[in-house]
């Protein structure tokens, strides 16, 4: 995992997003695509076209200066980082560096719908790439106690595969499973794991009787008691592109509320 995509928008959240992203690249010594979608269209630099709408131009270089200002903070320093400027808008940047990216990292969903679900449905269900969800407020530390949300998926194996370089870095991996996932389910995961360096325990969360949503939020709570800085866990459903809806209800429940970075493959 040697190539990471983040695009940011200028916004207050692009500092948070990108520290996330920082501490995957810095933790793998990877290189990291910061991109900016300008938000203006070809027609901007024609002069008669400028002075009609200077207002929009002028906005637009200011959302610009903030999300560099974000870049040079957070990434400048780092040798592996580049920055870029695009007439594309987001989705399309995703739609085209994506497949090319060993991670794409997103903003964590604040709605169910809108333009920037196209964005996420795009990185996750069109790419092959796995997406790493960044929470609004910065952790200061990811994969130094990753959780694995496991059921034995095809979902759930593909996660992991695309999640070990994140997973070596951490001497304390947690697989965390539903009450009633009987203990043979693990005996696979875990010697593919060991085959590859990394040790895991096992855990339980509270999960039968509850609905899909009512499991997430348990999920959740229980990552949360174990200190997880991390939470790998496959994508369910399939995308119907400018919304979440075609996610299964518990991956929707994640995706919109979860504090640390959420790591997903589908």
């Amino acid at each position: 995992m040697k190539r990471l995509l983040i695009v940011i928008d200028g916004s207050d959240n692009d500092a948070s997003s990108l520290t996330s992203a920082m501490l995957v690249a810095r933790g793998l010594e990877a290189n990291i695509s910061v991109v900016h979608p300008t938000g203006l269209s070809p027609s901007v630099y024609n002069a008669a076209e400028v002075a009609a709408i200077r207002s929009d131009v002028d906005a637009a270089h200011r959302t610009a200066e903030r999300a560099k200002t974000a870049y040079n903070e957070v990434c400048a320093r780092w040798h592996g980082s580049d920055w870029s400027e695009t007439l594309d808008s987001e989705a399309e940047i995703i739609s085209r560096l994506g497949p090319y990216s060993d991670l794409i990292v997103i903003e964590r969903l604040s709605e169910e719908q809108g333009p920037s679900i196209v964005s996420f449905n795009i990185g996750l269900f069109e790419t092959g790439t796995p997406v790493l969800i960044a929470p609004p407020r910065a952790p200061a530390r990811i994969a130094t106690r990753p959780v694995i949300a496991w059921n034995g998926s095809r979902q759930a194996i593909a996660s992991v595969k695309s999640a070990l370089p994140l997973l070596k870095l951490s001497s304390a991996v947690v697989v965390l499973a539903g009450e009633s996932l009987p203990a043979e389910s693990f005996s696979g995961l875990e010697r593919y794991l060991k085959a590859h360096g990394v040790e895991i325990s096992v855990a339980h969360y509270p999960s039968d009787q509850l609905t899909a949503r009512g499991r997430a939020r348990s999920l959740l709570k229980a990552v949360a008691d174990l200190s997880g800085d991390l939470l790998v866990m496959g994508a369910y459903g399939e995308s119907t592109m400018d919304s979440i809806f075609g996610l299964g209800r518990a991956t929707q429940k994640i995706v919109t509320a979860a504090q640390i970075p959420v790591f997903l493959q589908q």
